[in-house]
């Protein structure tokens, strides 16, 4: 079984290809079939490299990676949509992606607290 660690790293390469718009990549941490929970996207990896393409780079600032077991959890700025992302990522004992679930919103210009979506304050 592949290390919390070495997922995390996985986890950052793929963001690394969002980054770069590279969706042939994605093959390299994801597996073939693949399981979406995203509403918006199908599953497989196919679906995903698809999904993506239509964008080409995504601007996205990565804010916290905290990682349990066979499970990665992202909190992101994905600029290029104005949104908030939380993106759950679950691994094979080979250190690939089979599962991804997320919960988006956009980015307020104001939040009620005064508060940023993205900041830690204590």
């Amino acid at each position: 079984m592949a290390s919390t660690e070495s997922n995390k790293e996985t986890v950052a390469r793929l963001f690394d290809a969002f980054r770069a718009g590279d969706t042939q990549a994605f093959g390299e941490v994801i597996v073939n079939d693949y399981k979406q929970h995203n509403p918006m996207a199908g599953d497989g990896l196919q679906a995903v490299q698809s999904f993506f393409e239509q964008f080409g780079p995504v601007d996205v600032e990565v804010h916290r990676v905290i990682a349990e077991g066979d499970f990665v959890v992202v909190h992101a700025h994905y600029k290029t949509f104005n949104s908030a992302g939380v993106d759950i990522f679950r691994f094979n004992h080979d250190g690939k992606i089979i599962e991804h679930w997320d919960v988006l919103q956009d980015v307020p210009a104001t939040t009620a607290s005064g508060n940023d979506m993205f900041s830690q304050l204590t």
